[in-house]
């Protein structure tokens, strides 16, 4: 049985987080309101994400805790750490979420030095792009989603199917995004990172997961996949080899 929907909060996103400001983040710069709420896209269950700048913390931290009728997602930085998650935590692994948050966030209780260097900082993150992959990345997630594509081709159960296809949408989407050298996206947010790049990719991304998921045919996946992998260097089993780091015998 499904739970009734939650209540609507009863207070404005902004005047929670003001709130917060006054209250719980007490010398903080400012509280930037970012997510859903801002792009209006909220529904009954989003939650009030907020990225809060200090101008010195111990350690940045996150927390979730329920204020004013919204559960609330915080991550606490200043600008060093913020710096430091950017270029050496996020940025390798090729998201920008944290970024694109403090690029969109709405600053609160309003604007100041620490918040328009922060939006800089993020602005010139997204400007650059995340890594390249290298060549040995690009194989191992060739062969990585060959192994998936086989296990969809003649599945056991239909509990395989969808295992293998849940696993593949991710890996899939993560690897075409990175590929093509842009940024990637991590549950519902993967595919808004390939609709940013190719629209009419997107809507057949969908297509073919949903004919997978709702009526157990993998045909459109594996034909997608196929045709993404092409251009380097298509299905990859034969010829792969990795060999262990010397760091890896034990003792």
């Amino acid at each position: 049985m499904s739970q009734p929907p939650r209540p609507s909060p009863l207070h404005s996103p902004i005047f929670a987080a003001k709130d917060l400001f006054e209250t719980r983040y007490q010398g903080a710069n400012a509280v930037l309101v970012a997510g859903s709420v801002v792009r209006g896209e909220a529904s009954t269950y989003s939650d009030l994400d907020l990225v809060v700048i200090f101008p010195k913390v111990g350690m940045a931290y996150r927390e979730s805790f329920t204020h004013k009728g919204w559960p609330v997602e915080a991550f606490i930085h200043d600008l060093e750490t913020l710096r430091y998650f950017f270029y050496r935590v996020d940025r390798p692994e090729g998201s920008a979420t944290l970024c694109d948050m403090v690029r969109e966030g709405l600053e609160v209780p309003a604007p100041t030095a620490a918040t328009r260097e922060a939006k800089e900082l993020a602005a010139e993150i997204l400007r650059e792009g995340p890594p390249k992959l290298a060549a040995e990345d690009i194989e191992d997630r060739r062969y990585m989603i060959s192994e998936m594509i086989d296990d969809l081709r003649e599945p056991r159960s239909r509990h395989e199917l969808n295992a293998s296809g849940a696993r593949l949408f991710g890996e899939l989407g993560d690897f075409y995004c990175r590929s093509r050298g842009g940024w990637t996206g991590h549950g519902k947010g993967l595919l808004k990172r390939i609709k940013s790049q190719d629209p009419v990719l997107a809507r057949r991304y969908s297509e073919a997961f949903d004919q997978l998921f709702q009526h157990g045919q993998p045909a459109m996946v594996i034909t997608m996949a196929e045709e993404l992998l092409a251009p380097y260097g298509g299905l990859l089993f034969d010829a792969y080899r990795r060999d262990a780091l010397p760091s890896q015998r034990g003792r």
